[in-house]
């Protein structure tokens, strides 16, 4: 498992913000979210994006996340998140290359020249 190998957390592991708060435990994971249960009694659920994951300790049975507590405190994790996770090497600003960039567009081939006889 690397460090931040989302394929190999489990439910009830620890879940820790980059500034080392506890904020719960994985409930769910899935490749675009976490889903974390934070509360005994009164009881919270955060659907927190998968890209979001910044190292898993299975020795610790705990992953950390990039986020800090006041990003997770002040962001709505109510739902899961729509959009797919990242891939490895893909841009980091999808508005980089708008439509009509020609570094976008595939080459358009040379029209074939009729041959004569």
């Amino acid at each position: 498992m690397t460090a931040n190998d989302i394929h190999g957390i489990q439910a009830g592991w620890a879940v820790k913000t980059a500034d080392g708060n506890g904020i719960g435990s994985v409930e769910e994971v899935t490749h675009t979210y976490i889903l974390v249960k934070s509360g005994l009694i009164s009881t919270s659920q955060r659907y927190l994006p998968s890209v979001a994951l910044e190292h898993v300790r299975p020795e610790l049975k705990e992953i950390g996340l990039s986020l800090t507590q006041q990003q997770v405190d002040e962001g709505d994790w109510s739902q899961p998140p729509m959009e797919p996770p990242r891939t490895e090497g893909a841009p980091l600003n999808d508005m980089e290359f708008a439509d009509d960039d020609p570094r976008r567009q595939a080459p358009i081939p040379e029209p074939e020249k009729p041959t004569s006889l």
